[in-house]
């Protein structure tokens, strides 16, 4: 794009990770131990902050990561300790010739990852077994992994507590990311490939006590990485954290304590390092406005909701003026786009209908008590909150975070968009409501699209004087005397 990267323009996420341990202690000495990250080529790890209270630390690097220790003395009573940091990933893929074949020279230090353990049994007669039935005699990387991966990618994901060895896996037919990964990496080995595995944590926004462990596997002198929980082939996403490596244990502590952890996870757009650069020879930089943001502590997020604003309600102004579609008020359809794009699609265009079925409801009772405007509208605004902390709630439930996010929808917008629901109701019927609805609907489908494509991002950011084009469309937009679309098929004898 006019010699643009949109890889480098378009902000990334970064994502604020906090992990608090909730320990208490009966007098004895307490000793906990994790792994925490460390920067390398594929992530980068800034601003950590130890918080330890009565507890010494330790640190030990070596190959396998960073390992700290806190440790105390004759703790009573309960103590916290909160290590937190910020993290930027990047999403890796690997394409792997189909001829590469697995060498039998190695260097020395990779010899190690071809051997059998207690957990990783890849010298096990049915571990043999199976890796001849999948793979025979080939000795090519590309369909050794790729037989290997389907096999162990189709079995049922099931979360098991504590560990779950290869030859477990295999038996069951069915296993959590440590049993998969591990069955992986044995099947990996008895075929004369370097496979380990990986230990860390995926990245999702909320709160969690889950980490998460994948393999890698050694070829042509990388170190290639497979999820076969959930089928990741010779990639890894932006949002995998690494921690460690090889078959540990994420934490370790003094036994006959009370021990409970939890990782918060807060994602948030900043700015790409490389937007300066890229953006050097643009007369409107945007890289200013970012940065400028950026030390005034306002979400980048944000400004790019303001950015994008404008398309969003030039596809509403489109929709309305030139298909003739009707809404329920003007730019609720743009606003609407905004909180789904928090939310997702699917979730986010169901919850808004529930919400205003649920409101519109209460129209019709409020209506016969005679009530004023405005005493109607702050019930109806009250009501509006509740189901959205009640959907939130369900959302955290069962575990859709995704619907938590309702919360973001803009409240009072969705309050007179539900009190007009329920008097087009009243004054047309619920068939016209009804069509209203679906016809919102489709605006807010295509204000989404238009304000969450890649495409349109990168070139309004790049490019903010491109917003005077959406001046100039409006200008001639607004004398726009045709029939619209939908009035073709009305007045069809007419254009005959």
């Amino acid at each position: 794009m006019y010699g643009y990267s949109f890889n480098n323009i378009l902000p990334t996420t970064s994502y604020e990770v906090s992990v608090i341990f909730d320990i208490e202690g009966f007098g004895d000495e307490i000793q906990v131990s994790t792994w925490l990250p460390i920067s390398n080529e594929r992530q980068e790890i800034t601003n950590e902050i130890q918080e330890t209270g009565v507890f010494g630390v330790t640190q030990l690097n070596d190959a396998t990561g960073r390992r700290v220790s806190w440790t105390a003395q004759a703790v009573t009573g309960k103590k916290l300790i909160r290590y937190s940091f910020e993290a930027r990933g990047k999403a890796i893929q690997f394409d792997i010739d189909p001829e590469m074949v697995v060498p039998r020279d190695l260097p020395p230090s990779v010899y190690q990852y071809l051997n059998s353990t207690a957990a990783i049994q890849s010298n096990h007669p049915q571990i043999l077994d199976k890796a001849d039935e999948l793979t025979g005699s080939e000795e090519r990387f590309l369909p050794i992994l790729t037989s290997i991966f389907t096999e162990i990618n189709g079995m049922e994901s099931r979360p098991f507590k504590g560990l779950t060895d290869a030859l477990t896996t295999l038996k069951l037919g069915e296993a959590s990311c440590n049993g998969k990964s591990r069955l992986f990496v044995a099947l990996c080995r008895n075929k004369g490939i370097p496979a380990r595995l990986v230990g860390g944590l995926i990245m999702d926004q909320g709160s969690k006590k889950t980490t998460h462990q994948w393999a890698e596997v050694y070829m042509g002198g990388f170190w290639v990485p497979f999820d076969c929980l959930n089928g990741h082939f010779a990639s890894i996403p932006a949002n995998y954290l690494e921690l460690y490596k090889e078959d540990n244990f994420l934490f370790s502590r003094t036994a006959n304590i009370e021990f409970d952890h939890l990782f918060i996870i807060q994602p948030k757009l900043v700015s790409n390092p490389k937007l300066a650069s890229e953006l050097k020879s643009s007369a409107f930089n945007t890289y200013l406005m970012w940065t400028a943001f950026e030390k005034a502590g306002i979400p980048l997020s944000l400004l790019k909701v303001i950015l994008l604003m404008p398309l969003g309600a030039m596809v509403v102004a489109i929709a309305r003026n030139v298909i003739g579609l009707k809404t329920f008020g003007v730019f609720l359809p743009a606003l609407i786009a905004v909180a789904v794009g928090y939310t997702g699609l699917l979730w986010g265009m169901l919850a808004f209908v529930l919400v205003i079925v649920i409101v519109s409801l209460m129209h019709y009772p409020l209506e016969r008590l005679g009530m004023l405007y405005t005493p109607k509208m702050v019930i109806m605004l009250v009501t509006v909150v509740i189901a959205f902390i009640l959907l939130s709630i369900i959302g955290i439930k069962m575990n859709y975070t995704e619907l938590a996010y309702i919360t973001l929808f803009p409240v009072v917008v969705i309050t007179i968009t539900a009190e007009r629901f329920a008097r087009t109701v009243m004054e047309e019927g619920y068939e016209d409501a009804i069509k209203i609805t679906i016809q919102t609907l489709v605006v807010v489908l295509g204000a989404y699209v238009a304000m969450n494509s890649t495409t349109m991002e990168a070139i309004f950011l790049a490019f903010p004087e491109l917003f005077l084009t959406i001046i100039a469309a409006m200008l001639l937009l607004g004398r726009w005397i045709g029939l619209r679309v939908t009035e073709y098929r009305r007045f069809k004898w007419l254009v005959r």
